[in-house]
């Protein structure tokens, strides 16, 4: 099976949704599973800055209900099968045991982890189900620096390390690698960590059904299409456009591998 861990509802889609879409016509079992997919007490939500702003441009009554929607509707179109873990939150959501917010504004999400998330001490400690067989889990490169594409992207060195037999692959964070930079700052992070984390690329060029599948999955997150486009038209430019630049003329995607375990 193929395992792709998204820390929000669109993560995978965004970056992987060619991929996915090619992987289920090859009649491959996959599943697409958001991490930070819990639904907030309305009592425990923090009327933050971050959160006002989110909300007030989703335009929901239960965003988190109608992001949930969003993401089957996305990962049921390109084939495969949406799960979501409900005892993590977005990081917008997250406080301290005293109640205060451990990322209060837009930018304190892009400043790291903070030392007293709960989530990123926790999340990596966790194992994957016996119930499934996975040959390889897909995480976050976390270009963009984002706290829950970090956090995810710790836990896919901690499986790397607890299953051997397990192929970990690292995708590449869309739509911040789009951003000048965020590529190559994500990979210096495996660079300075550590030599045995030393990452070997590995391009898959799509057909145009898989961007065309693409499109249309990355569409249907409608209350997210504000955040990144001014309209669909824009989203369809952007996304070819990347993967284009990704194949050097093909419409491609490009994963990173920890050497010695494909």
């Amino acid at each position: 099976m193929h395992l792709f861990l998204a820390p929000h509802f669109d993560d995978a889609v965004y970056s992987c949704g060619g991929l996915i879409h090619q992987l289920t016509t090859a009649k491959k079992p996959v599943v697409v599973r958001t991490i930070m997919g819990g639904r907030p007490h309305p009592e425990r939500t923090p009327q933050t800055p971050v959160v006002q702003e989110l909300h007030t441009r989703w335009g929901q009554a239960d965003p988190v209900a109608a992001r949930v929607a969003e993401d089957e509707a996305a990962v049921l179109s390109l084939g495969a099968k949406a799960g979501h873990l409900v005892n993590w939150l977005d990081c917008i959501y997250r406080m301290t045991r005293d109640g205060q917010a451990l990322y209060p504004t837009g930018e304190s999400i892009f400043a790291g982890i903070n030392p007293l998330d709960m989530t990123a001490q926790l999340l990596p400690t966790m194992v994957l189900s016996p119930e499934e067989t996975v040959d390889v889990v897909y995480v976050p490169l976390a270009a963009g620096n984002h706290v829950d594409h970090l956090i995810v992207r710790n836990w896919g060195l901690e499986l790397a390390k607890q299953y051997r037999w397990l192929t970990v692959k690292f995708y590449e964070d869309y739509p911040y690698i789009a951003t000048a930079g965020e590529l190559e700052k994500a990979l210096a992070f495996f660079k300075g960590a550590d030599e045995s984390l030393h990452l070997e690329p590995e391009v898959i060029p799509l057909k145009e059904e898989n961007v065309a599948a693409k499109v249309n999955a990355v569409g249907l997150y409608a209350s997210q299409l504000s955040s990144f486009w001014s309209d669909a038209a824009a989203m369809n430019t952007a996304v070819r456009e990347t993967l284009t630049k990704t194949g050097d003329g093909t419409p491609a995607e490009r994963y990173w591998q920890l050497p010695g375990r494909a």
